[in-house]
């Protein structure tokens, strides 16, 4: 006895509303459908604390301020000292004009 394509269809999505509705709370219900509001643009927005704009700049800034200090007063940190890490920053591991080139001369 094989389930015809509109079973499988329904099930199917039953299943899914299902995992969906795990992710989020549910709503008073009004009327049918699903008493889960997934896809309405309703969901729960990340909170901009810690991680916002704001402390991403403070963090940036500090980090510069201390490279700054260090290679005024020459400070090392093991083997690394200003002129390395200014070095790995500069480095640029694929060569990208050459991939061009390549990439334009050949058919």
């Amino acid at each position: 006895m094989t389930k015809s394509f509109e079973e499988t269809a329904a099930e199917r999505r039953e299943y899914v509303d299902q995992v969906r509705a795990s992710f989020y709370e549910p709503t008073t219900g009004q009327g049918g459908g699903s008493p889960y509001r997934y896809g309405t643009g309703q969901e729960r927005e990340l909170p901009s604390g810690a991680f916002g704009f704001g402390a991403k700049l403070i963090v940036a800034i500090l980090i510069f301020a201390a490279f700054v200090y260090c290679d005024q007063k020459n400070i090392t940190f093991h083997t690394y000292g200003t002129e390395e890490v200014a070095r790995q920053i500069e480095w640029n591991p694929l060569p990208v004009g050459q991939l061009i080139e390549t990439a334009t001369t050949q058919p």
